[in-house]
């Protein structure tokens, strides 16, 4: 091995090392800070940034998980965001489908549209969206909310999976449409199995944007039992009126975990698709 291609690898691994410190450490910060009084927290200088773990307590966790309802939070957040999934991926996957192989009428206009609408925050949408759900009966309701989510991320979605299922030979389905499938059975048993990846990385986004929301769940959320883990964050910086640091910091470990648990379900499929996304022709 020459001496530049050492020194490249050396480099390599530098780079490497310092980007997963850089990475690691708000984790570590946030646990440590999760597992430490308010004495500790305080005593924390402008010279010493770094937390150490000492005095470690559980009192944070103990108070959020039995001193108030979050695991009702948790469910209403893990019901409003697996049901933004499940829809978006439905909405995403056909009305893809139909802009990568239908003739559809107005094709160009439509993709068009669907491409100017990507640029628009959701957050534009609350006061039309509260009018309509207003009229609809659907405020502090989860059908309200999940049409809501969903109809933002599934704008975004189609449009993915419209470029995704453009990169996949036509012959694959006509070769299945030859041996007696119908065209919807080319596209659920062809299409489908081969979209996973971009539909995993689609289920991630809408599930983080769903289940980390405020805004939207500020707005038509009325009652205390509907609230989820974002307005329950709210609610316990509001009744301390004070900067619990720990509190926050363990509530942040808690609601870190269901977005970990479905990062690992879908992993390997993400992991395909930064692959697919590199290799051309």
């Amino acid at each position: 091995m020459k001496v530049w291609d050492v020194l490249r690898l050396g480099i390599s691994y530098v780079i490497l090392a310092v980007s997963a410190v850089i990475a690691v450490f708000p984790i570590y910060y946030i646990v440590i800070t999760s597992l430490s009084d308010i004495p500790t927290i305080a005593s924390i200088s402008v010279n010493s940034l770094i937390p150490q773990p000492r005095g470690l307590s559980l009192e944070a966790y103990k108070g959020i998980l039995f001193e108030n309802p979050f695991f009702l939070w948790l469910r209403n957040s893990l019901i409003l965001a697996g049901s933004t999934v499940a829809v978006t991926i439905l909405l995403a996957f056909l009305s893809g489908v139909a802009l990568s192989r239908l003739n559809v009428p107005g094709k160009r206009a439509l993709m068009v549209t669907v491409y100017v609408l990507t640029f628009f925050p959701m957050t534009v949408t609350v006061l039309p969206l509260y009018l309509m759900f207003a009229t609809l009966h659907l405020i502090n309701t989860y059908y309200g909310l999940i049409l809501a989510y969903s109809s933002g991320t599934s704008i975004y979605g189609a449009y993915l999976v419209k470029l995704f299922v453009d990169s996949i030979p036509r012959e694959y389905e006509e070769a299945a449409m030859i041996d007696g499938l119908s065209r919807f059975g080319a596209f659920m048993r062809i299409l489908l199995p081969l979209s996973k990846p971009v539909l995993a990385f689609l289920g991630l986004l809408a599930f983080m944007g769903a289940y980390t929301d405020y805004a939207m769940a500020n707005v038509f959320i009325t009652s205390s039992n509907m609230w989820t883990l974002t307005l329950g964050m709210w609610y316990l910086s509001f009744i301390n009126r004070s900067t619990l640091y720990n509190v926050f910091a363990a509530f942040a470990v808690l609601m870190g975990i269901p977005i970990m648990a479905v990062f690992l379900a879908f992993q390997r499929y993400l992991t395909r698709m930064y692959t697919m996304s590199g290799v051309k022709g």
